[in-house]
């Protein structure tokens, strides 16, 4: 009887969910089960070592948002059209049709089929955005933090892009790829000082991406982790914009937001289960924020192991 009571249960907070809802998550577990897969069978994950192992993560931590995302322009294409700018022509087919380059591009990014080339376009969509979309609403009221934020988060999401196109590179020595690959970084290690300013300054709202949100106060820890990420955001974020210990600094950045999402923005899915606005769009925006910032550690040269003295130069007169 106790089982039965748990499935009715179960059924009844599934049936509370919108349809729209359950599509986002389901497309995006679909897209993030394909990429662990895909790390687990190519014998990846056993591989890597240390830290390593967590840059593996950012394909898929930015592939399985990304095709949500890909999916409300189906779900919520009235509203997406809504946002586009009133001088294009033609708002719903471009709606639908950077729905389906988003799907199509997250299911690329995980299988790694023409990955370079997705990414490289994906870099590009997410540039236009900021300057068609973004820019221009911020330039309407450049008091607006929250304007400012969303022209910053598109920009890192190109650099994400951008990265991993550079880190696909079969050429040993591609100036193309090693001028992306610091691009991207500049995409990306601006954001983070800014957000690290916001943050410090807003310490009762959401961590990561900082939107107008109260941290709620079920969250353990509740403001600690907005002033947490703002110290590592200012610390790895300069390092990353002088060109200082790049490959370390974004790997530690994207560790810290990864924590946050477990930590903040999970439970916020989970009370918010029935809502795109409150709860998943949350979720999967730092998921993906912070899959770019993988991607960006990724690209980034590995520091060079300090020499050993020999032997003979630790002797006298070596």
């Amino acid at each position: 009887m106790t089982t039965g009571l748990l499935g009715s249960s179960a059924i009844v907070a599934l049936g509370a969910i919108p349809g729209d809802v359950i599509w986002s998550y389901s497309v995006a577990g679909v897209v993030l089960a394909i990429g662990l897969a895909v790390l687990l069978l190519r014998d990846e994950w056993s591989r890597a070592r240390g830290l390593d192992k967590l840059l593996l993560l950012g394909p898929p931590f930015y592939a399985a948002p990304l095709a949500a995302f890909g999916t409300e322009h189906f779900t919520q294409a009235d509203a997406v059209a809504s946002i586009v700018p009133a001088w294009i022509p033609g708002h719903h087919f471009w709606v639908y049709l950077v729905g389906v380059c988003f799907i199509a591009a997250a299911f690329s990014l995980v299988t790694r089929i023409q990955a370079r080339l997705s990414a490289s376009l994906l870099a590009l969509t997410f540039f236009l955005f900021v300057v068609l979309m973004d820019i221009p609403g911020w330039v309407q009221d450049p008091k607006d933090r929250i304007a400012l934020t969303l022209v910053l988060r598109q920009l890192c999401f190109s650099g994400g892009a951008l990265a991993l196109a550079a880190s696909l590179s079969t050429q040993p020595r591609d100036g193309w790829a090693e001028t992306a690959a610091k691009i991207a970084r500049y995409f990306i290690a601006i954001p983070v000082l800014v957000y690290s300013v916001e943050q410090f300054m807003h310490g009762d709202q959401v961590p990561g991406v900082p939107l107008n949100r109260l941290t709620p106060d079920y969250v353990f820890g509740h403001g600690l982790w907005t002033y947490l990420t703002a110290v590592v955001y200012a610390v790895a974020g300069s390092l990353l914009l002088v060109g200082k210990k790049t490959r370390a600094a974004a790997t530690w950045i994207g560790l810290t937001v990864l924590l946050i999402v477990l930590a903040v923005y999970v439970p916020i899915g989970v009370v918010d289960r029935a809502s795109l606005s409150k709860g998943f769009n949350f979720l999967a925006d730092t998921l993906m924020f912070c899959g770019a910032i993988l991607l960006l550690a990724n690209a980034m040269p590995r520091e060079a192991p300090l020499r050993q003295p020999s032997a003979s130069a630790l002797q006298p007169g070596g």
